[in-house]
């Protein structure tokens, strides 16, 4: 398994105590480095573009399914909006830092309710079309970064 980089750096520390890092040590840093402004560009993107990220969604879902938020004759689209928006936030920072890990952990709550509310179908919808309107707004290179932890909340909220 992969480690996470700030796993990484705590165990590089650990284990370099009183030494110097080798290069194959190192390595992994190196790799992070040489993705950060990538990662910062499409971390930016998404920020600054969440409103209109959410509202595509929003707007394709609805016209799929006009009725995709509505349960036991209630709409709920606001709740689902602000849950889009506080996952896209979490999704963006694991692709910043490269942790899954914390990713993972923090939509485990999610699933749980999602589940007990059993709102998987819309929920898969929904992500499965967050990939869609984000691989428009980010560049192939960004996209890329940003496709472990996209696939995560598909497979975990999915």
């Amino acid at each position: 398994m992969v480690r996470t980089m700030l796993t990484q750096l705590t165990k590089l520390a650990q284990e370099c105590e009183g030494r110097y890092a080798n290069d194959a040590e190192l390595e992994f840093l190196k790799d992070y480095l040489e993705e950060i402004d990538s990662r910062i560009d499409a971390y930016s993107t998404i920020r600054d573009n969440e409103k209109e990220i959410t509202e595509q969604i929003d707007v394709q879902l609805k016209s799929e399914n006009p009725d995709v938020f509505h349960k036991c004759g209630k709409d709920f689209s606001s709740i689902c909006e602000r849950d889009r928006k506080h996952t896209m936030r979490f999704l963006a920072t694991a692709m910043l830092f490269n942790e899954q890990d914390k990713l993972r952990g923090t939509l485990l709550w999610q699933s749980i309710i999602m589940r007990a509310f059993q709102d998987e179908n819309p929920s898969n919808f929904t992500y499965k079309m967050m990939g869609q309107v984000m691989s428009k707004q980010l560049k192939d290179e960004e996209m890329k970064l940003v496709k472990p932890a996209l696939q995560l909340v598909q497979t975990m909220l999915g």
